[in-house]
């Protein structure tokens, strides 16, 4: 080696040190992490913030993303003792848009005998019967919920009306609960304001779906002039930023179904 490419060669030793020394490091810290923590290689994930996240400053410099609620505690109410009672009487009856075209809104999904369903945001269990119906004794239906009370209640109904193909299953804020790749249509209906954590969660909804499988998303609309007071109030999303949300999570459009005859809501189908 000639002199000057001998200098060249030293005064790389000390960087190529430094580097080599904090590669060892992401590697302690790497093998030191959970993999239920970590989620990825260091460097490699996404750390831009999406819908309903923000960053959050780590030691040294790093970053990680962190969830923040869109709606901090609106889901705080069914947690309570009697609340699948209390919100029966209100959620099961003719004069609620859904529930009173609920066997029209389970006929425009096309369901199938065999077919694996999840009814995400269960709730007291409106669409039970008619969700499992079509599904025959070789389908299933998931009811997904995160209340205990809830889930209680719906252990009740499925033992008590001898629903054989429904499974209940508790989720969380962030994830259903449902091994990937194990459904075929999800239904989210008058649940989708209550999500707080959108991102997350729609995620966690689009590693659920097969491939080809649907979403099908039923949501109270919120046109000013059109919508009460209330609602305007309550739900948190218009339609747009609905839209906006679900693409951004790799769900794709398909059509807006306008063969139920809905006056407070809007029923979409996506797939993946």
């Amino acid at each position: 080696m000639a002199p000057l490419a001998r200098v060249r060669a030293r005064s790389l030793l000390p960087a190529l040190a430094l580097i080599v020394g904090c590669a060892g490091d992401r590697e302690v810290r790497q093998r030191m992490t959970p993999p239920e923590v970590s989620g990825s290689l260091p460097g490699t994930e996404d750390t831009s913030p999406g819908p309903g996240e923000a960053d959050g400053a780590l030691n040294g410099g790093e970053t990680e993303t962190e969830l923040v609620s869109v709606r901090p505690g609106v889901n705080d109410k069914y947690f309570e003792a009697g609340a699948a009672e209390e919100w029966s009487e209100l959620l099961e009856h003719d004069g609620r848009d859904v529930f009173e075209h609920r066997e029209a809104i389970v006929a425009a999904m096309a369901l199938e005998p065999g077919m694996t369903v999840a009814d995400i945001g269960a709730g007291t269990g409106a669409f039970l019967t008619t969700l499992s119906a079509p599904l025959g004794p070789e389908g299933k239906l998931y009811a997904v919920d995160i209340a205990p009370p809830f889930l209680e209640h719906l252990r009740g109904r499925v033992a008590d009306e001898g629903l054989s193909n429904v499974e209940v299953v508790e989720g969380t804020t962030t994830e259903t609960g449902l091994p990937p790749g194990s459904v075929d249509v999800l239904f989210v209906c008058d649940v989708y304001h209550h999500i707080e954590y959108p991102s997350a969660y729609l995620r966690s909804l689009h590693e659920t779906l097969r491939p080809g499988g649907r979403l099908v998303i039923v949501e109270f609309d919120k046109v000013p002039g059109k919508t009460s007071k209330r609602m305007m109030k309550h739900v948190r999303q218009d339609k747009a930023t609905l839209l906006a949300e679900v693409g951004a999570e790799g769900f794709s459009l398909v059509e807006e179904i306008t063969s139920v005859p809905l006056s407070e809501n809007y029923m979409l189908v996506f797939t993946r």
